[in-house]
């Protein structure tokens, strides 16, 4: 059975058709696309020289050794690890329908070597206008950045009174992609400046990352 993960990218609107075609060379069969704000401070986008602070996220699930030739495209066709361009990384999947690795037993690729990451995409649900708290909070344990995605809550009056506090539909998620060394730091931060006991009521967890590109210190 083939390992699959989820490979996001996130990039410059500008980059959107590029990595598109990328994935259309490897016959990626599940993409989704949405569209976010990055979070980095003045500095940091000045330091990059990024011009716009827009960004297209890309999700796609491939199995784990595509998604190596895909981000070694990226790092080594495409430069993505250039200023302005973006960064992307694989998350492992635990499990999956049948039907999602059927539709990839025909792809054939060698496995090559690369470079554990040893870091993690930690992801924060708040109620919308908490996004700033949330990287203000974030910074200040270490986080140099992130991307937000504004979204809807699904949850139930029952869910709502157990918890005792009040939930706003309107959704802000941020993700953060942390070194190991620094995770915990900026989670237990996140989650005393925002979480569900503030007025921001979030919920904040991380996800291991295997691989990412977008910073060169990252590729053997």
């Amino acid at each position: 059975m083939k390992d699959l993960v989820l490979l996001y990218m996130i990039i410059s609107p500008s980059e959107e058709k590029k990595y598109v075609k990328v994935l259309n060379k490897y016959k990626v069969h599940f993409k989704t696309v949405m569209h976010g704000t990055g979070t980095a401070s003045s500095s940091i986008l000045e330091y990059f020289g990024l011009d716009e602070i827009d960004k297209t996220i890309i999700i796609s699930v491939v199995p784990k050794i595509m998604s190596k030739h895909i981000l070694m495209d990226m790092h080594k066709k495409d430069k993505i690890y250039e200023p302005g361009k973006g960064i992307a990384f694989t998350v492992p999947l635990s499990s999956s329908t049948k039907y999602m690795l059927d539709m990839y037993n025909d792809f054939s690729l060698e496995d090559i070597k690369m470079k554990e990451a040893n870091k993690h995409l930690i992801v924060t649900i708040s109620n919308e206008g908490y996004a700033e708290s949330i990287m203000s909070a974030a910074k200040k344990a270490g986080a140099t950045g992130g991307t937000t995605i504004n979204g809807r809550g699904l949850e139930t009056e029952k869910v709502i009174k157990i918890l005792g506090i009040s939930i706003e539909p309107e959704k802000d998620i941020v993700l953060i992609l942390a070194s190991d060394d620094k995770k915990n730091d900026i989670m237990n931060e996140i989650v005393d400046k925002c979480g569900l006991k503030t007025r921001g009521a979030g919920i904040c967890f991380s996800l291991p990352v295997d691989h990412v590109v977008g910073l060169s210190e990252e590729i053997e």
